[in-house]
């Protein structure tokens, strides 16, 4: 199966998402609670399985302490 160019990027921010939770040394458990959010929705986000809203990604940003532009794929 081919992923598309959305099943990549979204894989991508997963990726970026789970890493930044991390260097914040931050449980999905308690980085789910601090961003407001299900833990199961930001196992889908981290799985590239999920596509967030702006006010997802704002909610991600805050609990992260972090700037939208965190998330950004650089290439």
């Amino acid at each position: 199966m081919n992923d598309t160019r959305e099943d990549k990027i979204l894989k991508e921010f997963g990726k970026r998402l789970q890493k930044l939770r991390k260097e914040k040394k931050l449980s999905v458990r308690k980085f789910s609670y601090v961003a407001d959010l299900s833990v199961s929705y930001v196992q889908k986000l981290e799985a590239g399985e999920s596509n967030p809203s702006y006010t997802t990604l704002l909610k991600l940003g805050e609990a992260l302490e972090v700037g939208l532009s965190e998330f950004m794929i650089k290439k």
